[in-house]
């Protein structure tokens, strides 16, 4: 009882860390990027960040932080900065990779009885963007597909950058996106296709999000 107890007191957990954005983009041509990692908690926290690759090959690196681990006092924040330290990505596409900051929590000072320490890893997509695509960037989605598969309706994405769609809507009527084609949508490759679940047709209207983590909504045609 008393174990049962001690579990149904602890508090929601909360996030020690919080990143200055949701994505991040690295041009083509940069030396490095940055990004800031504020501390909320109380007391000095430990991190680690770390690069995912998404679609490459495992065995070769890309994308280096600086510093790969660190320490932050309350209330302070760190700079990363991420380098490109490969060449070796397509120049005719956008790279998708996951940044990850796991946090280090401070050794807890009650030594008596059972402690829950707890860590949470943020990981957010970061997003190689050669130097000749820049410019066709904004609102590219509106340049997305409306098919017409066996009654159903999917979404082509004929360009080289990586959509976020996040939400639908069907003749001005939000609709649901089916959870088994939510991470499809989410993650759309570039010179892809992704059922979106929705039968019927009428006028599409897609929500993404764009380079600074906002949502805005496109008509598809």
């Amino acid at each position: 009882m008393l174990a049962l107890l001690a579990t149904a007191a602890v508090p929601p957990a909360m996030a020690a860390f919080v990143l200055n954005g949701t994505r991040f983009i690295y041009e083509e041509g940069k030396k490095n990027i940055s990004l800031e990692v504020t501390n909320n908690a109380k007391g000095t926290w430990g991190g680690q960040v770390w690069v995912d690759n998404a679609n490459q090959s495992q065995a070769d690196v890309f994308m280096v932080p600086s510093p790969p681990v660190f320490k932050v006092d309350s209330g302070r924040k760190q700079v990363v900065r991420l380098m490109n330290v490969n060449p070796a990505l397509p120049a005719d596409r956008e790279s998708l990779f996951w940044l990850n900051v796991q946090e280090l929590p401070p050794k807890p000072q009650q030594v008596d009885g059972s402690v829950i320490a707890i860590a949470m890893n943020t990981r957010v997509k970061l997003i190689y963007r050669p130097k000749a695509l820049t410019e066709g960037r904004k609102d590219a989605e509106k340049k997305l597909i409306k098919q017409r598969r066996d009654g159903g309706l999917w979404l082509k994405n004929p360009t080289p950058y990586w959509f976020a769609v996040t939400g639908l809507k069907l003749n001005g009527k939000e609709v649901t996106i089916p959870k088994a084609k939510r991470q499809a949508l989410a993650q759309l490759p570039p010179f892809s296709e992704a059922d979106t679940g929705l039968r019927g047709d009428g006028q599409l209207t897609v929500q993404a999000i764009n380079d600074w983590g906002g949502a805005q909504d496109y008509d598809i045609q």
